[in-house]
Parts: C-alpha cells; sequence; structure tokens
C-alpha cells in the first residue's frame, strides 16, 4: 500500500543547502550543541580563531619537544596497546627519516583499524564528528598539526563527508568508527559527495586538494577519541529535544481537550508546590497551547479528577526536560575538551600542592605548564549514563501517551461515543487500534536496559572497561522514534475526539486548534471504518515534521 509523504522527515537530514549558510568560528572553547547542530547542515563552513590557532600550533609542538628530550610517547614515538615498548620513530620525530616512519606508522594503524560494520551514519553526523574535532585542536589538547585542522576543515567546508560505519566501536573509544575519516582524508576511503556516495581520492582530485599524510600525534588522535560518539549523541539528543520540547506539549494538550480534562495540575499554583525543575515550564507550555479552549469555561460534566496518565503528564514531561538539559550540559562541555589519549595541555595549572612532584617533571614538555599525559579521557560513563537516563525519562512520556489512548475510547471516561465511532459511521471506529501500539510499547521498553560495562577485553587485557557511549546514543534515538509512533496512534484518537468536540460547538485552544488543522491535512476525520496503516504512518510523517528546522 502507498503512503503519502507530506513533508521531509525532521531527522531524515534531507540534503537541502540553506538558503543562508553561516561562517562559524571555532575557538575550542564556546562550541554548543546547538550550534554545532546549525553546522551540521549542507552549507554551513567553519574557520579557527586567532587564538585557536595558536593553541593548535603549541600542542602539536609539545609531544614534538618531548619526544626530543628522549620521552616515550604513546603514539609518536611507539606503537599502541600491548605493543607499547615497541619503537615506531626516533626521537627527533620531524627529521627523517623518523618523519617517514611516523607517517607510515600512522597510515597502516589507520588501516587496520577499520573493520566497522554497516550501516553508515549520516552526513550530518560525519560532519559533526569532523567539526568536534577540529574543535577540540583548537581547545589545545590533541597535539594534532595544522595540516591535520585544515584538512578535516577541507571536507567540512566542501560537504565531503566520510562514509562511517555506524556499528563497531570498542566501546571504550570509537576506533574503528572514526578511522574511516582518517581514511577518507588520506584518500582510501569512500565520502558522500554531492548526494553521491565516491572514492574520497577522486573528490580531493575533484576539489585540488594537496595530498594528506597523518603525521605525529595525527594518527591516533584521529582514530582513538569519541568525536563520531559524540557527534551521534548531538544528533539524538536534538531529536530527543524536538519530541519533547516541540512536540509533547501540544500532544498533551490536545489529550486534555479530547478527554475534556481538568487544567489544575498544569495551573502555576499547582505546580509551585511541587517544586521539582523544570516543573513550571512544562506545565506553562501545556497551557500555552490552550489559549481560548473550551476547557477554561465550567463544565458540569467534566470529573473532578483525571487519570493519572493526563494528571501527571506534566511532571513526567518536566523530568524528561531536566533530563534532557543535563545532557546538553555534558555535551556541551565534551566538544570542548577531548576524549584522547595521550592528552595534552599547554594552559595546564602550576600551582597545585602535587605540582612540585618529582613525578610530574616527566610529564612536562619544556615548560612547567606544558603536559603530555597518559590518560583515560575517552572514557564516556557519565554521557552514557546520562544518555541512559534520558531515554528512561523519555519513554516514560511514552508510557503516558499510551495510556491517554487506551482511555480516550471509553465512553464513560469522555462523554463521546465508545471507540469513538463517527455518528455516520455504521461500523466499530477505533474498537481494536490501540492494539497495534502494544507491540510497539514493548519495544520501546525494552531500550531501557543498560549497556554500561559490556564489552570484550582487548590488546591483550589492556582495554578493559567500556562505557558503550555509541550504544547508549543509538538506543535514545531509537526510543524516540518509537515515541513517534505511539504519538501517531494517540493524535489520532484525540483528533478524532477533538473534532467531535467542535460538532458539538466547543472550541480548541489557539494552538491546539492550529495543530489539528495541520494534523487534518496528513490524516482525515474517521467517518467509517477504514484501513488505519496508511493513517498511522503519515501520523508519524507530520508528527516528526511539527516544527522541525
Amino acid at each position: 500500500m502507498n503512503f503519502k509523504h507530506l513533508l521531509p522527515l525532521a531527522f531524515g537530514f534531507v540534503l537541502t543547502a540553506p538558503a543562508f549558510a553561516a561562517m562559524h568560528v571555532l575557538d575550542g572553547k564556546t562550541l554548543t550543541v546547538d550550534e554545532l547542530w546549525e553546522i551540521s547542515k549542507p552549507g554551513e563552513t567553519v574557520s579557527v580563531s586567532e587564538d585557536g590557532w595558536k593553541r593548535i600550533k603549541a600542542s602539536y609542538k609539545a609531544p614534538i619537544d618531548a619526544a626530543t628530550d628522549g620521552r616515550d610517547i604513546y603514539g609518536l614515538t611507539v606503537n599502541y596497546g600491548a605493543l607499547k615498548e615497541k619503537k615506531v620513530a626516533g626521537a627527533t620525530v620531524e627529521d627523517e627519516p623518523n618523519r617517514s616512519a611516523s607517517i607510515k606508522f600512522n597510515e597502516r594503524q589507520m588501516r587496520i583499524q577499520a573493520a566497522g560494520m554497516e550501516p553508515f551514519f549520516d552526513d550530518r553526523v560525519s560532519k559533526m564528528a569532523m567539526v568536534i574535532r577540529v574543535n577540540q585542536m583548537a581547545a589545545g589538547f590533541t597535539g594534532m598539526s595544522e595540516t591535520a585542522a585544515k584538512a578535516y576543515m577541507e571536507y567540512i567546508n566542501n560537504d565531503v563527508n566520510p562514509l562511517i560505519p555506524s556499528r563497531g566501536s570498542e566501546g571504550a573509544n570509537d576506533l574503528s568508527m572514526a578511522t574511516h575519516i582518517g581514511l577518507a582524508l588520506m584518500g582510501e576511503w569512500d565520502v558522500n559527495y554531492k548526494g553521491k556516495r565516491v572514492p574520497a581520492a577522486q573528490v580531493r582530485k575533484e576539489l585540488k586538494l594537496a595530498d594528506y599524510h597523518p603525521f605525529g600525534m595525527d594518527g591516533i588522535s584521529i582514530l582513538s577519541n569519541s568525536n563520531v560518539a559524540e557527534a551521534q549523541s548531538v544528533a539524538s539528543v536534538k531529536k530527543a529535544e524536538h519530541y519533547l520540547v516541540k512536540l509533547s506539549p501540544v500532544m498533551i494538550a490536545t489529550s486534555l481537550e479530547a478527554l475534556n480534562g481538568n487544567v489544575s495540575p498544569y495551573l502555576w499554583h499547582t505546580v509551585e508546590t511541587k517544586g521539582w525543575p523544570q516543573g513550571h515550564e512544562a506545565a506553562e507550555a501545556v497551557l500555552a497551547n490552550l489559549k481560548g479552549s473550551y476547557l477554561w469555561q465550567k463544565d458540569n460534566k467534566r470529573y473532578l479528577q483525571d487519570p493519572l496518565s493526563f494528571r501527571s503528564a506534566g511532571y513526567i514531561l518536566a523530568a524528561a526536560q531536566e533530563e534532557l538539559r543535563q545532557a546538553k550540559d555534558l555535551l556541551n562541555s565534551a566538544i570542548n575538551h577531548t576524549t584522547d589519549n595521550p592528552i595534552v595541555n599547554t594552559e595546564a595549572k602550576n600551582d597545585l600542592w602535587y605540582s612540585k612532584a618529582e613525578v610530574l617533571d616527566e610529564m612536562r614538555a619544556g615548560k612547567p605548564n606544558v603536559f603530555v599525559n597518559s590518560c583515560a579521557n575517552f572514557d564516556n560513563t557519565q554521557l552514557a549514563l546520562q544518555l541512559e537516563s534520558l531515554t528512561k525519562a523519555l519513554i516514560q512520556v511514552m508510557h503516558t501517551s499510551a495510556w491517554r489512548t487506551t482511555q480516550l475510547v471509553d465512553n464513560h471516561r469522555t462523554g463521546l461515543p465508545t471507540y469513538l465511532v463517527a455518528n455516520q459511521n455504521k461500523g466499530d471506529g477505533f474498537a481494536n487500534l490501540a492494539q497495534s501500539m502494544s507491540g510497539l510499547y514493548a519495544e520501546a521498553m525494552g531500550l531501557t536496559n543498560s549497556v554500561l560495562g559490556y564489552g570484550v577485553p582487548t590488546s591483550i587485557g589492556i582495554e578493559e572497561t567500556f562505557s558503550n557511549v555509541n550504544l547508549t546514543a543509538d538506543r535514545l534515538s531509537k526510543a524516540v522514534d518509537v515515541g513517534y509512533d505511539i504519538y501517531s496512534y494517540e493524535i489520532l484518537h484525540n483528533a478524532q475526539a477533538m473534532d467531535m468536540r467542535k460538532e458539538g460547538g466547543k472550541k480548541m485552544g489557539e494552538g491546539t486548534g492550529a495543530f489539528l488543522q495541520s494534523y487534518r491535512k496528513a490524516v482525515p476525520f474517521v467517518d467509517k471504518d477504514r484501513v488505519f496503516t496508511p493513517d498511522v504512518n503519515n501520523g508519524v510523517q507530520f508528527l516528526k515534521s511539527f516544527g522541525a528546522n
């Protein structure tokens, strides 16, 4: 059966260049999730601030100097993992034959780490992953070269998006996934360019780009970090933001009008007594859609108290919006810091109680405040926990939606015909419609299982802890998708009930009325029994497109 596709998906990432593309300056300090999401659109370009370039240069120099002083630098002069005792380049890394040895080592590592599984990430995730890496270079923490930064920016500013496998993360960092960016920069992998998959070498030739050979810390900093998972997390969080902030308040408001429900749980003086974060914001967003609604008039047939799925929906939405806020805050911090190992810090504190300890001298690179340190910055436990928490909160929002839907077919609750059967309909209306929703609900609940800590130790036991932030981001994205599905069943019921109330002379709110009018362009009133598969699928398309950018 052919479904009517009305509008592009809100998160289908259709590659249409914006009319007014902008240049965004990366300084390693102030990039936000919202700006990053804007940059990910086709046509948006980036530059690096003057201070950012200074930090890139200083960061690159630090490990080079440390190696010259005779230190073994992980990924620069010695190999990775269990092979870290094996030399790959001499102390004077910039001089031959060490320079060539470094490039050869980096290119070999790029190839042997590439073992990811399809499908590939969307172009916007790929572009964000590159922008994050350049911004982290500008923060001065990666040790990467100016040449590497410029190579990334050539792809970003020409919308050349490396194909990055979405599956096969090591669990501690992205490794195999991020490696494909490096391979594409080297011209040894494929990219999406002008809507087509083409060899990177072909695009580089077309754009007249100079050959790029990863040198020094470029190799390990390209592949051993979490910039892909961070980009994936940003995409999932922005998707959740649309569902929770733009869509959910109006959905809850329509359900109240469908029920002939009470506004009392959402009033300021009610919410004030609860005192929870985001409580007022969520409640007022619901009420704003009900300006002019019949619900503000007395009605002797209105029940004093509604089922909890209507009464508590505001508080549950507030909880989810607070989890969303915390997730965005964490990501705002992550994209301006780094997940590298080792890290470089050229602006380190030198007045701590342990700053003069003998062991710190082994970590300094020349100046007292310049350090090259071994670490586990790619551990993303905090972000993974937050994304799992957001997923659970979002599914609680979905839970109330599913239960509201089942309440609306009960004439004792609504005062409308059982199963919302239209007066002119001689059939059964929505008698069995919600049954299809049950399996979707179970699908969503399965996404609440934690994936933290799972993994197979590698590198002969050195890599043995896991946060799997990429999996938590994927589960969040899938949960939102099911959320749209559940909402599609609810809005089909809500709209039917709202139209019936309008026929009875009731006036809908300004926001809910406009929402209903738009929805009716996608899904018509059910005046006789019909196949509902097109309706619920067109409803998902409508919901994903509602108020999206």
